[in-house]
């Protein structure tokens, strides 16, 4: 509806409410040297205009005109009062005209979009980094039982792994987690893969979960370890929780502002295996294991010829139409990753 002013108007046509019963009283408005003047059914009373509150327009609602008494004046005709206002100098705020201009309009809408691709683009992981070192370890053991438990239901088998081959691997895991001779708390976990096939992820806690057929497909522990100190990267920097945080803009803020999280714990099982971490979060987990190997005096080349062994055995198929469980799902980009790790930026030194 259009509030652009003609020519001025009078006797406009309004309700008025004394603010103390709910009878209307039939009234109409003029302007007389800045002041409204109210004449109607048993109403007789003037105001200043600026003394007056004048509500915004809203579709086909009526505006709002309140006193300073409780008392408010209802009118429909909005094209009318916005000629009787125009005639007194009076201007909706610019945000309101901005409304009715096609022009702003789109200006407006495109301001918000922009906004919100960048809360989510840049806001929301920011949010995630700053809120992931505020949720508290006892939260993180939850969160990994439970999605520990909905794994060994729904995806995994008891590893058939002998058990000396596990202790071997949890041996040479442990003299490798360390940094700054600091040792990096972890526990190292055996499933067999069934529909995760040859895989390995780390959940909250500092449980790094490997399957048998990946340790069939690398040959050898050294393979193993440098995909398993990637995901060790993963817990150093609570990428898990991260993750989860900014999948959900609700148990963002409520872990942060709130310390609330709930929202986290009924939604990390299924989210911390099918989600993926972002690029970024993948760069900084092979930085850490780049740092791992080298300190023992290893190639960055384990790592890449891993990944890329991990690729072929899930098969191009499944680069066209990824499955939420594939290796390819939870840890993309992977050619880009193994030309990052043989470039002259992992040189050996």
């Amino acid at each position: 509806m259009s509030t652009s002013p003609s020519d001025p108007a009078t006797g406009v046509a309004a309700l008025y409410f004394d603010g103390c019963s709910a009878r209307a009283h039939i009234v109409t408005l003029g302007v007389t040297d800045g002041v409204l003047h109210v004449e109607g059914d048993q109403v007789s009373r003037s105001e200043p205009l600026p003394a007056l509150r004048v509500s915004e327009p809203m579709g086909d609602a009526a505006r709002l005109i309140s006193f300073a008494d409780g008392a408010h004046l209802e009118v429909r005709d909005h094209a009318a009062l916005a000629r009787l206002l125009a005639a007194t100098g009076h201007r909706d705020a610019a945000v309101v005209r901005w409304a009715f201009e096609p022009r702003m309009v789109v200006i407006m809408l495109s301001v918000l979009l922009l906004s919100v691709w960048l809360i989510m683009q840049y806001g929301l992981p920011w949010g995630a980094r700053v809120a992931a070192p505020l949720v508290p370890d006892s939260v993180l053991t939850v969160l990994s039982a439970r999605t520990l438990e909905w794994l060994d239901q729904v995806l995994t088998r008891p590893t058939a792994l002998p058990p000396a081959r596990q202790q071997a691997l949890r041996e040479a895991l442990s003299s490798v987690a360390s940094v700054d001779g600091q040792p990096i708390a972890h526990t190292l976990l055996f499933r067999s893969g069934g529909q995760l096939g040859a895989n390995a992820f780390a959940l909250p806690d500092g449980t790094l979960i490997v399957t048998d057929e990946l340790v069939v497909l690398a040959g050898a522990d050294a393979p193993v370890l440098a995909v398993l100190t990637h995901e060790l990267g993963h817990v150093q920097q609570r990428h898990g929780v991260r993750m989860l945080l900014q999948g959900s803009a609700t148990a963002l803020f409520m872990a942060w502002y709130l310390g609330d999280v709930s929202s986290l714990l009924a939604t990390a099982p299924t989210a911390l295996v099918q989600a993926g971490y972002s690029r970024d979060m993948e760069r900084e987990a092979d930085d850490f294991a780049v740092k791992l190997l080298r300190a023992r005096g290893q190639s960055a080349e384990l790592l890449a010829g891993m990944l890329e062994k991990l690729a072929a055995a899930h098969g191009d198929s499944q680069v066209s139409r990824p499955r939420p469980t594939g290796w390819l799902s939870s840890h993309p980009d992977t050619a880009e990753r193994v030309m990052r790790l043989r470039s002259t930026e992992f040189a050996a030194d």
